[in-house]
Parts: C-alpha cells; structure tokens; sequence
C-alpha cells in the first residue's frame, strides 16, 4: 500500500470519483487530508488551473500540465493509488497555495485545511 504525502504526485484510479473522464486513470497532487488536485493535459480557464512546467517534473514527458484546484476530491488511497510518480516543488507548491487561498470556489474550511496540509510539508 502506497501511503500518499501532501505534495506527492500519483497515478490514481479515478473510475467513480471524477465525472466524464474517457479513461480510469489520472495524475493528481495531494492536497492532503484524503484530497486531491487533478492534473490536466491542457489549460482549462473553467477549472482554475496553475501551470506546472514539464522542465521541473521528468513525469511530463516534456509538456507542461495544469493543476486545477477549483475543485478538490476525496479518494480513498489503499484501493485508488497506483503508483508514485513526484513531489510537487516548493515553488509550485508556494504558487498553488497563494492561488487556493484567494479561490472563491472552495469551502473556507476546505482551503484552510489545504493550506495548512501543504505549508507543513
């Protein structure tokens, strides 16, 4: 069992969770506390996305991702984690958490709870 960190970067099965996904598979940040980020291939103004640049993350095969932390899901991670593929940086890091604060789609509580989880790490 892979036991997921704030800031870590997985291959997740998202089958159930994430609605309209094409396949069951699917790169998300950890929030912290159970929740997850997805990462997308392309920029999507409609999730509040942040860029990630493919130069700071081998995983990305040379493209940049996006990161869109308008929404944060829950999962449970010994039957959904697949693997472990990065830690998000610090400086991304500093950058989501600047950008989850001022978020105007999450719940108070939940962005306090996500700050709080990604600052520690």
């Amino acid at each position: 069992m892979i036991t997921p960190r704030a800031r870590g970067i997985y291959v997740v099965d998202v089958r159930g969770i994430v609605r309209h996904r094409d396949t069951k598979h699917c790169v998300c940040v950890s929030a912290g506390g159970g929740k997850y980020f997805l990462i997308n291939t392309v920029h999507r103004p409609e999730y509040d996305d942040y860029r990630i640049s493919a130069a700071d993350y081998a995983f990305l095969n040379g493209k940049d991702r996006f990161v869109s932390y308008s929404v944060a899901f829950a999962l449970e991670p010994a039957s959904r984690i697949m693997r472990e593929v990065g830690m998000l940086s610090q400086k991304d890091t500093l950058g989501l958490i600047a950008l989850v604060e001022k978020s105007r789609r999450l719940q108070w509580d939940e962005k306090a709870a996500i700050v709080y989880e990604l600052r520690s790490t």
